[in-house]
């Protein structure tokens, strides 16, 4: 993905990813997004909130985590808080 700091991840931020996390994106597998919501920042794989050519890609094991602009500046770390819960999620979608 091009963007504006160039092609694919770049360590430009340094963003503690908890193991709960990265134990969660291996199971689901791809990459992920954390956008803005109403609720603040929500974790999602890119199949169902796309990366935007604006956010920030980190690497974090073998997946890459897009992260918007607007939350970048205030993401130290990325929780299991951030990951949405709803029933459906885990059963219907395989997310």
């Amino acid at each position: 993905m091009e963007t504006e700091y160039g092609n694919g991840p770049t360590p430009l931020f340094d963003i503690k990813v908890a193991d709960d996390v990265l134990e969660y994106m291996d199971e689901r597998g791809g990459d992920f997004r954390i956008s803005t919501t109403c609720s603040g920042p929500v974790l999602m794989p890119v199949r169902v909130r796309p990366a935007k050519s604006t956010d920030i890609p980190i690497r974090s094991g073998s997946h890459v985590i897009y992260i918007s602009r607007y939350q970048i500046e205030w993401v130290s770390e990325i929780t299991m808080q951030m990951v949405p819960r709803l029933p459906y999620f885990d059963c219907e979608n395989g997310l």
